[in-house]
């Protein structure tokens, strides 16, 4: 396992906020966000909502930062405002997550990378970057992950508690072990900090 996305930027019972992208940064970890856009712009948030932390303040951030966020697409209105934020304050190191197959324009495919929702076995995928989880279908397997490699494809799993939010810590933890040996390249986590020093005491990381 090579990189740690913090779920939403969870952060003191709070997520999507720049507070929560400030602590992980400053340990190492990047983020996944979720963008909407409202009257004042791009905003974070996961359900739509009259206020949230502005996704320009978000930029001003990680300015020429090395940190990697993904940036979850909740509705298409955000594309070009976001693009234009991330170029004005240098913000390099960062992808789109597309979980509702939203149909991008041309141009913007060809000028960001946008991920693969890979909820079941993917087949004959041009996106590099594969952002997975088992919700549709069991796809997992070490034969099927060294095939993707093998095509130069980048995996990010999902933890378990954001598949099944009911699940234990214990069931989290197998999970973690489980992608890490698999040879997933990321996982994305309400528990990035925990998740980390797991896998580091297994020698997973």
């Amino acid at each position: 396992m090579k990189e740690i996305l913090a779920h939403r930027a969870m952060h003191n019972c709070k997520d999507n906020t720049v507070e929560g992208i400030k602590n992980y940064s400053n340990l190492g970890f990047g983020s996944e966000l979720d963008l909407r856009y409202g009257k004042n712009g791009v905003y974070l948030s996961h359900s739509i909502s009259e206020t949230g932390d502005l996704f320009e303040d978000v930029c001003k951030v990680l300015t020429n930062s090395k940190i990697r966020i993904a940036l979850h697409i909740k509705e298409l209105e955000v594309v070009e405002q976001t693009l234009e934020l991330l170029k004005k304050y240098s913000v390099k190191n960062f992808f789109f997550v597309n979980t509702d197959y939203k149909k991008f324009p041309s141009a913007i495919n060809e000028e960001i990378v946008i991920s693969f929702y890979a909820n079941e076995r993917p087949i004959n995928v041009n996106e590099k970057i594969l952002w997975c989880d088992e919700v549709k279908s069991e796809w997992y397997d070490k034969d099927v992950i060294l095939n993707l490699h093998k095509q130069n494809k980048i995996l990010y799993g999902m933890s378990k508690e954001l598949i099944k939010p009911l699940c234990d810590k214990s069931e989290i933890k197998l999970e973690w072990e489980r992608l890490a040996k698999l040879g997933f390249d990321g996982l994305c986590t309400k528990y990035p900090i925990e998740c980390f020093n797991f896998l580091k005491r297994g020698g997973l990381i």
